[in-house]
């Protein structure tokens, strides 16, 4: 509510100071509201244990212009392992590397800062946050280079980047085959709607050095055709349009695998969900489902 108490209300120069300063706190705007908010909800699920897990965001033109006068443009230039030209001149919120995803909320400005990426693509630097020398999440290359092929396919899709350890999936792992057509084939059967979240399938990374090019590498590789890609025995990385979307996608995974794990700790499938029913369900909600994990046995 917007009050005019007139110049010789005699608290005025204190209630527009005031007013004046809660426009300049990027924390509270809706983007970073969202963003503290999945990093809060992801920890209570229990997918970020002390440091693990990253989320970054491509800021909007319309957020960037906005905001762009509180950044602060004098921290020097980092190269990146990688440059990646397509997303040059682009601005990302990001958590911060050794950061605790739970932390973000009660401390926006040590565990998440706002990177700006040069115009060439070749380095970052920090225009805001990420207080006392804190630096970018190490999966930054990764963020990146899938960043850009995502918005190479469609500028304002898939803006947000999530990478969690959520145990049913890491679980997962080490008994379902790391493949990409069965380990779709089991998460589809856990529950008939997921072909509805997921219909193209997830991709699946075998044993990769975490923060590696090669971990960039092979999931960009599996980003082409995946917006979901579990690497064995660490965790999975998902994008999204929106913060929503994005946790969504990897609740619904997590929540998949969580139902193999338990039939089979109780002892295996005794019957399921068939090619027909899958082909049933495409019908009836206008999907075209991986053909590859429609012919593969969960």
């Amino acid at each position: 509510v917007k009050r005019d108490y007139g110049r010789n209300f005699p608290g005025y120069g204190i209630l527009r100071i005031e007013q004046e300063d809660r426009r300049m706190y990027i924390e509270e705007m809706p983007f970073f509201r969202d963003f503290s908010d999945l990093a809060e909800a992801a920890d209570r699920r229990g997918w970020h244990e002390r440091n693990g897990g990253n989320l970054t965001y491509r800021l909007t033109s319309g957020e960037v212009k906005a905001w762009e006068a509180l950044f602060h443009k004098t921290e020097p230039w980092q190269a990146l392992v990688k440059a990646e030209p397509h997303v040059g001149g682009e601005y990302y919120l990001v958590t911060g590397s050794g950061k605790w995803m739970r932390h973000v909320v009660k401390e926006p400005r040590r565990c998440a800062g706002i990177i700006e990426i040069s115009t060439d693509g070749a380095a970052y630097r920090i225009v805001w946050g990420l207080e006392d020398q804190g630096r970018p999440t190490s999966e930054l290359p990764t963020h990146l280079a899938v960043s850009a092929l995502k918005k190479r396919a469609d500028e304002e899709k898939n803006r947000v980047i999530y990478h969690a350890h959520p145990p049913y999936l890491i679980a997962s792992t080490f008994t379902i085959p790391l493949d990409d057509a069965v380990f779709t084939r089991h998460l589809w059967e856990a529950d008939i709607e997921n072909p509805i979240v997921f219909p193209e399938g997830i991709g699946i990374v075998p044993w990769v050095l975490p923060g590696s090019r090669e971990a960039a590498e092979a999931t960009l590789e599996k980003m082409k055709n995946y917006r979901a890609v579990v690497w064995a025995q660490h965790g999975t990385f998902t994008c999204g349009d929106d913060f929503d979307d994005t946790f969504g996608l990897m609740e619904v995974l997590e929540k998949s695998a969580q139902i193999c794990c338990t039939v089979a700790a109780m002892g295996g499938k005794r019957q399921g969900v068939s090619t027909d029913n899958l082909r049933a369900l495409e019908k009836a909600c206008g999907l075209k489902l991986n053909e590859g994990a429609l012919n593969a046995k969960g």
